[in-house]
């Protein structure tokens, strides 16, 4: 290649390069926190590709033309890998049974307006609450809505941990998933707490998980996460905050792992103020006979996190 011609390639070589990275993140957490931007750069890449393969064959420049077309698919090709869980999430027509209301919301440590975070979740008449970062203590949300839901558990069972599921009715069993201090991140902060919905059994699998590279190591979390939350049969909801985007190839691989599916699509629920939430980082996934009814995103609360609001449906699966 001439020295007037190697310019040409440099656009190419930099996408071939940071493809392969893409690819690596498999592997590499560090190199999979570059696929939570993945919509923003697969669609510029491809949009380079395409308009590069364009004029090179206009121009003749066959060998080039080539090259972006080989990128293109394989371009493509990462997309229909990674973005699979978004069109691939729990059928709304799946279930036909009963359907029951579940809210999600970190509502952030330091919430200054605890009463409000109580008097809206109230609103929304939920049968199941899943509270990240709440504190039971005099005060909280949980305390205040303890009336309406007086079945509430934690991930260690001693009330010191913050991953909270609140239910008007008991839970048949609960799971305690961390082993230690889940406050420090020295344990996982999650907790499985199984129901009965009119003679069907859902297991509610709740989480918060630590961040990604380059401010956390959150990839043994979600492995653990997998192997102490996989439930053998029925139907199950993994919920919380996984401070990840559901189509990183880490949040990929505990999907297929819980054999789960999403069902929050990739509705943006992180930053709060500005000019609005653009990560998914807050997610509810299911399996088993479960169907999705409804799904929004809550008001911006004192917290860095907007709630998630589902009504789904479960059972009436048989035929």
């Amino acid at each position: 290649m001439s020295r007037r011609k190697a310019p040409g390639y440099a656009g190419l070589v930099i996408l071939g390069l940071l493809l392969g990275l893409a690819f690596l993140g498999a592997d590499i957490e560090m190199l999979d926190s570059i696929n939570i931007a993945a919509p923003v750069w697969t669609a510029l890449a491809l949009t380079y590709l395409l308009l590069a393969l364009w004029g090179d064959w206009h121009a003749g420049r066959r060998g080039r033309a080539a090259m972006s077309a080989l990128l293109a698919a394989g371009y493509l090709g990462f997309a229909l890998l990674i973005f699979r869980p978004l069109w691939d999430g729990v059928d709304p027509v799946a279930a036909g049974g009963e359907s029951f209301r579940l809210v999600s919301f970190n509502i952030n440590k330091e919430n200054p307006e605890q009463r409000e975070v109580a008097r809206w979740i109230e609103a929304q008449s939920p049968d199941f609450i899943i509270l990240l970062e709440a504190r039971d203590r005099t005060g909280s949300v949980s305390r205040m809505l303890k009336a309406r839901y007086p079945y509430q558990y934690d991930c260690r069972g001693d009330g010191y941990c913050s991953t909270l599921i609140l239910s008007r009715t008991p839970a048949l069993d609960v799971t305690h998933h961390a082993r230690g201090d889940a406050e420090n991140r020295k344990a996982i902060s999650a907790l499985t707490a199984r129901f009965d919905r009119e003679g069907r059994e859902i297991a509610i699998t709740a989480a918060h998980m630590p961040r990604p590279w380059p401010m956390g190591r959150q990839a043994s979390r979600l492995r653990e996460l997998a192997a102490v939350a996989t439930e053998p049969s029925g139907s199950q909801i993994v919920v919380g905050d996984f401070n990840n985007v559901p189509w990183t190839f880490a949040m990929n691989r505990l999907a297929v792992d819980l054999d789960i599916r999403l069902m929050s699509r990739a509705l943006a629920t992180w930053p709060t103020g500005g000019p609005g939430a653009v990560l998914p980082i807050d997610n509810i996934y299911g399996r088993g006979c479960l169907g999705l009814v409804d799904l929004s995103r809550g008001p911006e609360i004192w917290s860095d996190h907007h709630p998630l609001v589902m009504t789904a449906r479960i059972g009436g699966c048989d035929g």
